[in-house]
């Protein structure tokens, strides 16, 4: 369950901190999805933390663990910019298709 709930969490943190950068680097808007999975992946790496061991679950090679943790950080993404999409009302445009959505209120004249 701790493991689950690591791996929840540093997904938020990979979502906050590629909204600073991306808000803060006009250039990198672009990019957000290959920031957001390079960031997951990186993280995952660099903590050395594997949710399989956590589990004990056994992998041949652990480096294939650590690759799919990372990558379960940066799909954990998505439902987070879900929530925040549905608590805020601002959805994000640029890297998830959400649908096409028009403006609620239209000019009249």
């Amino acid at each position: 369950m701790y493991d689950f709930a690591l791996v929840a969490l540093m997904a938020l943190a990979v979502v906050k901190v590629v909204d600073v950068i991306t808000d803060n680097v006009e250039a990198l808007q672009r990019f957000r999805s290959l920031l957001t999975i390079a960031l997951g992946v990186g993280t995952v790496l660099w903590l050395d933390y594997s949710i399989f061991e956590g589990w004990h679950i056994a992998i041949d090679d652990r480096t294939t663990g650590l690759w799919l943790t990372g990558f379960m950080v940066a799909g954990m993404t998505v439902p987070w910019r879900a929530v925040f999409g549905y608590l805020t009302h601002d959805r994000a445009a640029s890297d998830e298709t959400l649908g096409h959505h028009s403006p609620m209120i239209k000019r009249a004249a």
